[in-house]
């Protein structure tokens, strides 16, 4: 069985936004751009993400739409190498319980990133083989 790599299905075109972008802002974009998270960056460096769960978590909790993306970010970000293997990724994925794994590269810088949907597929292929 040939063993996939985490590169070989990432999405390269990672939609980001800032620390200071308000969450209105951020639900647009996620809308706009049809994901179900964005990576929060500082310096084109990955210190965050937000997923549809942060955004009701924070509407659930009474946070104003005005709020910045800093302050509802899950800021303990699980990333992946992009020459990991795909069973790594899945690994993380289950471990964490998470849906979404920024890519980076050796250096920390965001290359991609990698969904619960591209393991998936990534499995498939390995399965038909």
């Amino acid at each position: 069985m040939k063993e996939e790599f985490v590169r070989e299905y990432m999405k390269s075109n990672v939609v980001t936004v800032s620390k200071n972008t308000v969450l209105r802002e951020v639900t647009r974009i996620m809308t706009d751009n049809n994901v179900g998270s964005v990576i929060v960056v500082d310096n084109g460096k990955p210190i965050g993400i937000i997923t549809e769960r942060d955004v009701v978590r924070a509407i659930g909790k009474g946070k104003s739409l005005d709020v910045k993306a800093e302050e509802i970010m899950t800021a303990s970000l699980i990333t992946i190498k992009e020459d990991s293997p795909i069973t790594g990724a899945l690994s993380l994925m289950r471990t964490y319980n998470i849906r979404h794994l920024p890519v980076i590269d050796h250096d920390g810088n965001l290359r991609g990133i990698i969904s619960i949907r591209d393991i998936a597929r990534a499995i498939d292929d390995i399965l038909e083989g």
